[in-house]
């Protein structure tokens, strides 16, 4: 543990209080004290522990009280003592670990109104990976839990401050990858605290990083009123291969004309590298970091070194600095010398030893055909951009690799490139550069089938043509020669292969294979060649087995109201590529199949979509159409036939019409007619529509759905479906609401709603003026002449002074709802005669609800 303490405070600490976080304290006698300015020191504290198991553990050290006035904590800071701790996670099966160190001082200055920037040069001897996060300083409280400190900021919020540019306010980061510290700009003098966290991560056993420890540090930054302006480092992050020796040159300038010292201020390299200035001018300084590299240093992570450029100012004037992290990352050099040799459909890999005995694997890839990827300078591995695959490793120390393809051989006349490159262990777990490309073409005295191309489309008696070439070095191979046809149904890989040709006619390359169910099922050929061992003999030595499928159709008509299309899918399994060149599609116009168009495909499957462009006319509803498709692919083997045309079955199908939404219609409420005669719930509604099957429009409907909404801003639910083109929706409170209906065809597809329809209640609410409370039953009590579609009421009376005489509340049910006020007060007497007022607030059954709710108000005599 370092900490730095103020030479006149009194704060030394001859013995420090350790808690182990293990649940025991340690008294750590001081190992040194130095000044290292007029007015601080630094303080080393050093000790051993042995945790007693794995798991996670912070140790911690909780110091004196922090200086006063610090601007961004709340007062007293000087009441606020001082934390920072490490946190380790001990692991047996991880290997050793040791926590990152941080090699630049916590204590540094800023001038008013000038960027100030700060690394802490943190270093971790593992090459482990290290990430960086600001956190707000912590302490111990009275109860001796730790807390964050009362009213801490971010030094840029504490104050209302611009850049050092004013282009903007202040702000305050941490760069989480290298650790650089911005502060642009302070402008308030004193002294502000800030507190962050190094992590370190280590790659876990399957790829992604874990979390293995912390540090915290907790600093310290004085600002200053200074008119001087730092100098300006220019960071220069690169890569060296590792055995070479890496020659930096790093430059400071002064905007103020000034001389610079250039050091460097944190570093794990440094040594065994060395730093030098080289020049010191007005303005001008420059450096040389000078690093012998070797195989040890490879490593993921980069090597990170902080330079530190101080201005020099006459009369012991204040001094800036700028500090600038130059990141160096080692990498391995390429392996040399990579070869590929080539023996019945195998291929061996030879390459010299590889120089870094301290590497791990050599990493091999393949791909077909070469890349001409060279990698950039220090650019290590092999990108997925590069096609390249890959197909196995070895250790180190080995210098051949075979490749059968996992047993199943390479394919003939192929082009195979093959690149490696070195990957280093645990703990930098660090990359070399990758080899040089290394190409061989695999041998070519075989067969290769060339065609399985469907001849005739038929459930039973369909007929695929298979065809192969003869060896082109037959003659150089011992007799007797055979081949052997096998097919499966389906167009993947594996077991169910039937024979069903066999020949030592080196010839005999065709085979018409019939009596096939091409409209259903696409067919796989496996072709075998075997040769004899030694003259007299059988031929019983597999040489080579390729396998091809056929191509298999399929159509999928457009639906609905999409433009009007066939979408067409075809694909297939073979061993020449079929993405060099275009496939051909074929319509049946007028009987007789016709080449519409012409596509790019992939090596395993092309797409094309008919929009009826071919000849001008477009595509219509309810007509059938036929298609196939004729594949062109190729080897890139000398010799073979080029195109080689293979046709899928011919598939129809019907471009369906669409399922076009009916015309609807509803009864009409006459209102007139019901102020005259109101009648009472329940009401219907009487939906009729007329279907609409010309044109393009399907008349294969099967059903009818009908939905339904109360009021406008409801969503529309499903109320029922019927196969007639009327309906009636009984039941009812109130006549108000919407509706839509749709059609569904026989095949299940449901069209668009139909055209909506909505229908509103009848609202009138006339109220008398007078009432005549004598039983004689007639004008008896205060109540609407029409009283339909009312969901609820509340009606209150006052007398001629204000003061409320009645108050019904709310009522939604029962005659309450058409009021029936008898002239009695609250408690049911009988008021005297004469002038009140009312207001009756009712809310209506309404397809509008802006609408439903209105307010009646007026006056009644009550005469008896």
């Amino acid at each position: 543990m370092i900490i730095y303490t103020n030479h006149f405070s009194g704060a030394e600490d001859p013995e420090a209080t350790i808690f182990t976080g293990a649940g025991t304290t340690l008294k750590v006698p001081r190992l040194s004290v130095t000044p290292i300015s007029a007015d601080t020191d630094k303080e080393v504290f050093k000790w051993e522990y042995t945790y007693p198991s794995d798991g996670n553990f912070t140790t911690f050290w909780i110091g004196e009280n922090r200086n006063n006035g610090i601007l961004n904590m709340a007062p007293p800071s000087d009441q606020r003592s001082f934390f920072i701790s490490t946190t380790i996670d001990i692991n047996a099966l991880r290997g050793f670990n040791s926590t990152p160190v941080l090699t630049v001082a916590p204590i540094d200055k800023a001038a008013i109104n000038r960027k100030f920037v700060h690394n802490p040069g943190a270093f971790d001897a593992d090459g482990d990976s290290l990430s960086f996060k600001l956190i707000a300083p912590r302490y111990q409280q009275p109860n001796g839990s730790i807390a964050v400190v009362p009213g801490y900021s971010i030094p840029s919020n504490t104050f209302q401050c611009q850049t050092s540019n004013a282009s903007g306010p202040a702000f305050f980061t941490l760069d989480v990858n290298t650790g650089q510290l911005t502060w642009d700009a302070p402008c308030v003098k004193g002294e502000y605290n800030i507190a962050f966290i190094v992590e370190e991560w280590r790659r876990g056993p399957n790829g992604g990083a874990v979390k293995i420890g912390e540090v915290v540090r907790d600093m310290q930054i004085r600002v200053e009123e200074n008119e001087n302006r730092p100098p300006v480092l220019e960071p220069k992050d690169t890569c060296v291969v590792a055995g070479t020796t890496l020659r930096g040159i790093v430059k400071a300038t002064d905007p103020d004309g000034d001389l610079i010292n250039l050091t460097v201020a944190g570093s794990g390299i440094v040594p065994p590298a060395t730093f030098r200035q080289v020049t010191k001018t007005a303005g001008l300084a420059t450096g040389e970091l000078v690093w012998s590299t070797s195989c040890q240093d490879v490593r993921q992570s980069p090597y990170q070194v902080v330079f530190r450029a101080e201005d020099v100012r006459p009369n012991n004037e204040k001094r800036l600095a700028d500090l600038q992290p130059w990141n160096i990352r080692v990498v391995g050099p390429p392996p040399q010398n990579l070869a590929a040799a080539s023996a019945d459909r195998n291929v061996t890999l030879t390459w010299d030893p590889y120089i870094c005995q301290n590497a791990d694997k050599i990493r091999i890839y393949r791909r077909e055909g070469p890349s001409n990827f060279v990698p950039d300078e220090c650019q290590t591995g092999v990108p997925a951009s590069t096609g390249y695959v890959l197909i196995g490793e070895v250790n180190t120390g080995e210098i051949t690799f075979f490749d059968n393809n996992k047993g199943a051989g390479l394919e003939a006349g192929v082009e195979y490139c093959y690149i490696i490159y070195a990957t280093f262990p645990p703990l930098g777990r660090g990359e070399s550069i990758a080899s040089a490309e290394a190409c061989v073409v695999i041998d070519q005295d075989i067969p290769y089938l060339t065609n399985v191309t469907v001849d005739e489309t038929d459930e039973t008696n369909g007929e695929i043509t298979v065809k192969w070439s003869q060896p082109m070095d037959v003659q150089n191979l011992t007799p007797p020669l055979e081949y052997v046809l096998y097919r499966k149904v389906g167009q993947e890989t594996g077991t169910g292969f039937t024979e069903v040709k066999r020949t030592r006619n080196m010839s005999d390359t065709t085979f018409v294979d019939s009596g096939l169910n091409t409209v259903a099922n696409a067919y796989r050929y496996r072709l075998e060649f075997y040769q004899t061992p030694a003259p007299g003999g059988q031929p019983t030595v597999l040489r080579d087995s390729s396998e091809a499928s056929s191509v298999y159709l399929t159509l999928t008509p457009s639906e609905g109201n999409d433009a009007k299309n066939i979408s067409l899918n075809w694909a297939y399994d073979v061993p020449w590529d079929n993405s060099a060149l275009r496939h051909y599609i074929y319509r049946e116009i007028n009987g007789t199949f016709t080449l519409i168009d012409s596509v790019s495909a992939s090596a395993t499957s092309g797409t094309y979509t008919d929009q009826g462009t071919f000849g001008g006319e477009e595509l219509q509803r309810g007509t059938e159409y036929c298609y196939y498709v004729q594949t062109a692919g190729k080897y890139d083997v000398e010799g073979l036939p080029v195109p080689l045309l293979n046709n899928s079955q011919q598939v129809c199908a019907t471009l369906p019409k669409l399922v076009c939404p009916p015309e609807l219609s509803l009864d009409v409420l006459d209102c007139d007619q019901f102020a005259q005669n109101p009648t009472q719930p329940p009401y219907q509604n009487v939906l009729t529509w007329v279907p609409n099957i010309t044109g393009d429009c399907t008349a294969d409907i099967d059903y009818y759905t009908i939905y339904f909404k109360p009021s406008l801003d409801a969503e529309y639910t499903r109320l029922d479906t019927t196969s007639a083109t009327t309906y009636t929706h009984n039941d009812l409170q109130s006549f108000a609401g919407c509706y839509v209906v749709t059609a569904t065809d026989i095949n299940g597809t449901e069209s668009a709603f139909s055209n909506e329809e909505c229908k509103d209640n009848c609202i009138s609410f006339i109220l008398p003026n007078i009432i005549t409370p004598n039983g004689d039953n007639l004008n008896d009590v205060f109540r609407p002449k029409v009283k339909a579609f009312i969901k609820s009421m509340r009606f209150k009376v006052v007398n001629r002074w204000g003061v409320e005489v009645y108050n019904s509340g709310t009522i939604t049910d029962g005659e309450g709802l058409y009021i029936n006020w008898a002239g009695v007060d609250k408690d049911g007497n009988r008021l005297p005669d004469g002038t009140y007022y009312y207001e009756a607030e009712v809310e209506f059954y309404s397809l509008d609800p802006a609408q439903a709710r209105t307010k009646y108000k007026g006056w009644v005599e009550i005469v008896r």
